[in-house]
């Protein structure tokens, strides 16, 4: 089981610093707008949508390294006032909940990109850039996030019975 949470914590990483790299890309596009408008009084016409798609990737990619460090959605007024057992506890029924809502995304998502493919949606732009070809990080996404959740589900429920689950 912790070879399994090291590989989730390394990948989690990797995927968190591809984000960072589209953040990169993502203002280098922009910057390229401003510069191309400013001096030149041209566009590229694709900055504004594809900087939209490099911030919706970039933030699905950093979910499970957020998750991951504890930094992802976490509300500590309550929890850092409870015990051990109390913290475990509150970590298996946040990490359930957050699974159960990870699960149903994932569908959601499956369905928007399958809907995609079925009716060969592209984006509204001059690019008309093919719209699953964008959508496809989501379920990748929302996949990843239900693997960390139940990770921390399995540590949390060994940690608070003992192992006996």
């Amino acid at each position: 089981m912790a070879r399994l949470s090291h590989w989730l914590d390394r990948v989690s990483i990797t995927l968190g610093n591809v984000g960072c790299w589209l953040l990169l890309a993502l203002v280098g596009l922009i910057n390229v707008e401003i510069v191309l408008r400013y001096l030149f009084d041209k566009s590229t016409l694709v900055s504004d949508e594809y900087s939209g798609y490099l911030f919706v990737w970039l933030t699905l990619l950093g979910f499970g390294q957020a998750l991951h460090s504890d930094l992802f959605l976490t509300v500590d007024v309550l929890v850092h006032r409870l015990g051990t057992r109390g913290k475990e506890l509150c970590k298996l029924i946040s990490s359930m909940t957050g699974l159960i809502v990870a699960v149903v995304t994932t569908d959601a998502c499956l369905q928007l990109v399958q809907s995609s493919i079925r009716f060969g949606t592209v984006s509204i732009h001059i690019s008309t850039t093919p719209l699953w070809l964008i959508q496809i990080v989501l379920p990748f996404g929302m996949v990843w996030l239900c693997l960390l959740y139940l990770d921390i589900l399995i540590r949390s429920g060994v940690s608070l019975f003992g192992g006996k689950l």
